[in-house]
């Protein structure tokens, strides 16, 4: 019986203070395959690697979401009011007027094609590009920070 019930008799808080140390996870990719090691400051129960894939499959949820509604009756009540008034805008809008004869060809617009400002997850893919292979294998696949040299296994039940 130890003498505080709260205390592991066995462990001592030594051993559970060894729990505490920073360690980091390793997973697979559900999309892709590709293995992940990720630190668990950046850990929130992710199951798809740092690039497209999970921007990939969150579009595809969307779209299977709005579809099911779509094929429910209230779903489809509010696509076809939508279309209905959609349509009733466009018969005031007129966006041609037909051809001159003296009509010139050109280009409609100039602008130029602005690029998008990079995200962190391609930041961090480029740091990670700059190193060699064992140096990228020591750091977080989201935030590039080295990781320790102890992994945590899964905390929750592996599901399909």
């Amino acid at each position: 019986m130890p003498a505080l019930p709260r205390r592991c008799p066995v462990l001592g808080e030594g051993a559970l203070g060894a729990l505490k140390e920073s360690t980091y996870r390793l997973y697979n990719c559900r999309r892709c395959g590709l293995q992940v090691r990720i630190c668990r400051r950046c850990d929130h129960g992710n199951i798809y690697c740092s690039g497209e894939c999970s921007r990939i499959r969150r579009r595809e949820s969307v779209r299977r979401a709005g579809a099911r509604y779509q094929r429910t009756r209230r779903g489809a009540a509010r696509h076809a009011a939508r279309q209905w008034c959609w349509r009733t805008r466009a018969q005031q809008i007129v966006t041609h007027h037909g051809c001159e004869a003296s009509a010139r060809a050109g280009s409609v617009s100039e602008c130029p094609i602005s690029q998008s400002e990079p995200t962190d997850a391609h930041r961090t893919e480029s740091i990670l590009a700059s190193l060699d292979r064992s140096e990228r294998l020591a750091r977080c696949a989201f935030c590039g920070a080295r990781l320790p040299a102890w992994t945590r296994p899964r905390l929750w039940p592996w599901s399909g």
